[in-house]
């Protein structure tokens, strides 16, 4: 940097703003579907959403409890969620309590479905925002044969 060059701080995509539905904290219900976990348990737990410093990223934070083949499952992770804008798509990178970070495994990418953000990686999530405050999201997973099994769907409500 020369002597004559001022500071520019840096400014996050516009495109991050779409993002904002997600911002606040919830309490989650719902439940994952008949299929390969087994049949349908109820699903319960919390996330939050709040701006990074900057605003270049969303950290989602979350805890969920359902059951699998008997077993209560607890996964809590967290999510960074940004914009690419040279590939013009979102991405996700998250960490959970279920796994080892794995680059292919644990990164999603996509875009906007009318008002629902749509990602997919190793399944593929929908965060469709209702006219009621609430957001519903959907967890699918691929079969193999370029279609997507319901694996789970719950609704956030916003929590007090």
């Amino acid at each position: 940097m020369s002597d004559n060059a001022e500071f520019q701080m840096p400014t996050p995509d516009p495109a991050l703003g779409r993002l904002s539905f997600l911002v606040g904290t919830w309490t989650l219900a719902g439940s994952t579907v008949p299929g390969p976990m087994g049949p349908a348990t109820e699903v319960t737990g919390w996330e939050t959403c709040e701006w990074l410093d900057g605003g270049f990223f969303l950290l989602h934070r979350w805890e969920t409890r359902f059951e699998v083949g008997g077993h209560e499952v607890r996964d809590t992770g967290y999510e960074f969620l940004d914009y690419d804008p040279a590939a013009g798509e979102y991405r996700t990178h998250f960490f959970n309590s279920l796994g080892p970070y794995d680059a292919a495994n644990s990164h999603y990418s996509g875009g906007f479905d009318g008002d629902a953000l749509v990602v997919t990686g190793p399944a593929r999530i929908t965060r469709r925002p209702n006219g009621d405050g609430t957001i519903t999201v959907d967890s699918d997973i691929p079969t193999g044969d370029g279609t997507w099994l319901p694996m789970m769907s719950y609704l956030l409500s916003r929590s007090a």
